[in-house]
């Protein structure tokens, strides 16, 4: 089931992208909110929460929510799990299948992914590519059973998307771990820079709102074109 408050926020996102608060270059308040979307206030906060999360918004207590002067873009967003495509949206994102297979689990990935040894995944591998240049590879294994179905049409978009919007699934939270490694002849290869160069890594254990693992996933970005954006409200 996809959950309410997050498709309030992404509604209410792309209201801001729309340019519908620039004159007031506020958001109407809770009660409107409520009076619009007809959800509970709970409901409403939480969408609110997410939109200062993304950097859209910031609230004054006593004097309401207002627009940041300028969102964060182009970089890539710890605090998100919505996909290159979301983090980047200012720049033309194009993506190379390199594979897109079903496999059996060995007893690494079973580890990572908490399941059987021989549990079928989908296993992707693309070349994300931005502006018209090589940006990162992205490797994914996803438990087939909860994520029944991949193509390369998919992949080629927005995975993440697809997650969402068709299967409905309820994505709840992500552990990440940062690190730098030199990167090997055919990756260096693939991002048109020298073996051994460094490279960015971000791995991600991802899972459902119920605290399922169903994404493990290694990213490769080329260490002169990526920035990391870690957003921190001071309370």
């Amino acid at each position: 089931m996809a959950v309410k408050y997050k498709e309030i926020a992404d509604r209410i996102e792309q209201e801001v992208r729309d340019g519908l608060f620039d004159k007031t270059k506020k958001l109407p308040t809770e009660d409107e909110l409520i009076k619009k979307f007809e959800v509970s206030r709970n409901t409403i906060r939480k969408a609110i929460t997410q939109l200062v999360n993304r950097g859209y918004i910031y609230q004054v207590q006593g004097s309401g929510m207002f627009l940041r002067e300028k969102s964060v873009t182009d970089y890539i967003n710890l605090g998100s799990l919505r996909g290159l495509t979301k983090d980047l949206s200012s720049k033309r994102i194009d993506t190379k299948i390199l594979s897109l297979q079903i496999i059996e689990a060995d007893k690494e990935k079973a580890t990572q992914l908490s399941c059987e040894v021989g549990a079928k995944l989908y296993y992707v591998k693309r070349l994300r590519i931005v502006d018209q240049e090589p940006f990162s590879i992205e490797i994914s294994y996803f438990k087939k059973d909860i994520v029944p179905y991949l193509n390369s049409d998919i992949a080629t978009s927005s995975i993440y998307r697809y997650l969402i919007d068709d299967l409905k699934l309820n994505i709840g939270f992500a552990d990440k771990v940062i690190n730098c490694e030199k990167i090997d002849e055919a990756t260096a290869s693939l991002l048109q820079i020298s073996p051994q160069d460094p490279a960015l890594i971000i791995e991600n254990t991802v899972c459902l709102a119920n605290g399922t693992i169903f994404e493990w996933s290694k990213s490769i970005f080329h260490y002169q074109k990526a920035k990391i954006l870690n957003r921190i409200n001071f309370k």
